[in-house]
Order: C-alpha cells, then structure tokens, then sequence
C-alpha cells in the first residue's frame, strides 16, 4: 500500500510541478533547443535566428517559438523563407515530467545505485529533448526547405516523425527510456572460483 501511495504523491506532485514551472523551464531549456536547432540547420541551408519563450498566438498561454530563415542554397544572401517554429509550453514539460517522474520514482537498492542511475539518466534525458521538442521546433524549416525544393511529396521525413511524436510517440520513446534507464543494473564483478588443493 506504501508503494502505491508513494507512486500516486510523487505522480501528483510532479504534474503540479509541470503545471506550476512549464514557462520558467521553457525559458532554462531554450539555449539547448537552439543549440540542438544549430547542429541540424549546418546540415541544410538554414539560419536559426532565435530560440526563446513568447506570448502565444492563440493567447491561451506562452509558447517556446524558433525563429529561422530559408535558403535554397547556403550560398544566398536572402532568406528564400522566414519561418517560426512553435511549442506550447506546456508540451515543452511534458517530456522532463513523464521521464524524471518514472527514473525517481523507481526504486533503487542502495544510494550508490541511486547515482548511477542519476548519472545514465542524464546524458539519456538530453538526448529525448533533442529527439522530441527540439524537432518539433525544427520541423517548419524542413517544410519550407521542402516547398522551395519543389516537392512533390508534402510529407517530409519531419513530417512523419512529427505526426509520430503528436500520435502518443512522444510519451512513449520518453516512458520507454525512462524505463530501461531505471532497470538497468551493473553486473556483479565475477567472483574468482574456489580450487580445490590435492
């Protein structure tokens, strides 16, 4: 009965926390989504302008918006397009709640499993925000890129990832991860076998 109530708080406690700090960690995360933003446009010819939190445009709350221009080739002075990719805040939380809730939530063996886990949770966690929100605030460049190209497929690679991550993908890749992280053990060091004397 303790483990369920403990699970019921904690999963209480971490949706107040997402609805209480989305925006202040959408405006702590930002820099990585531009980062992220800038490694994927020096592989096409994309500029990414700005990566912050702004009004939304529906006013029904803040949103993380990327703004970046469009080129045909990298070598034009132009932008061909100028594009602004939107998150909801709250989507921006969603990731960072489903993942930390399930790794801290789990239970561990010793304080010294608890660390280790803490350290492999991490690099994990960063490699998720680039997979799911920091794509999904890429995803207008690719469309656009794909409009001046003159595509004729109008879904893109991007597209169907994004549609993926819109359709439950998201919290499962997140849910997925958050559990092989916290199941994983280190193997015992093997113990030497016992010889026999004659």
């Amino acid at each position: 009965m303790r483990r369920e109530l403990r699970w019921v708080l904690g999963a209480s406690a971490a949706l107040a926390l997402g609805v209480l700090m989305a925006e202040p960690y959408a405006r702590l995360a930002a820099p990585y989504y531009e980062a992220v933003a800038k490694v994927a446009a020096g592989f096409h010819p994309w500029q990414v302008v700005s990566v912050g939190v702004q009004p939304g445009s529906s006013r029904l709350g803040a949103e993380l918006q990327l703004r970046g221009e469009v080129r045909r080739i990298p070598e034009q002075s132009r932008p061909s397009a100028i594009v602004v990719g939107r998150v909801q805040v709250g989507e921006v939380v969603e990731t960072p709640i489903v993942y930390w809730t399930l790794v801290l939530m789990w239970p561990v063996e010793s304080k010294r499993m608890g660390w280790l886990r803490a350290a492999l949770a991490l690099p994990v966690f960063l490699v998720l925000e680039a997979l799911t929100t920091a794509t999904q605030l890429i995803l207008p460049m690719a469309q656009a890129s794909a409009i001046l190209d003159g595509s004729q497929d109008p879904l893109t690679s991007w597209d169907r990832w994004s549609r993926f991550l819109e359709a439950g993908g998201q919290f499962v890749i997140v849910a997925a991860a958050a559990i092989v992280v916290s199941c994983w053990r280190r193997r015992p060091a093997a113990t030497p076998s016992a010889t026999t004397r004659i």
